[in-house]
């Protein structure tokens, strides 16, 4: 429906609801943001909680393969610190 079709249905239209238009664009929301109760943030929506379960699966895949070696703990320690950091620089929302 063109943009000048939907303002035609609301003015001929009582029921039409523009709130609940399927094609209008959604606010976008950060995947991380600040934590309600104590310090850091966390994961908001269910993107940001998939991005926290594959760095927590890869984690648990590094610390298996590293077995103990310092330098490959290291290593792996630095996308699971960083990602988060990044992509909250990428939605411009610290």
């Amino acid at each position: 429906m063109r943009p000048e079709d939907r303002q035609r249905a609301s003015d001929e239209d009582p029921v039409y609801d523009p709130e609940s238009d399927p094609f209008r664009p959604r606010p976008r929301r950060p995947w991380f943001g600040r934590k309600p109760h104590g310090y850091g943030y966390g994961p908001r929506t269910w993107q940001g909680w998939v991005v926290m379960l594959v760095l927590l699966i890869y984690a648990m895949i590094m610390a298996a393969v590293s077995k103990g070696d310092g330098r490959v703990i290291a290593l792996a320690i630095v996308p699971v610190v960083v990602v988060p950091f990044v992509i909250m620089a990428l939605q411009n929302r610290p």
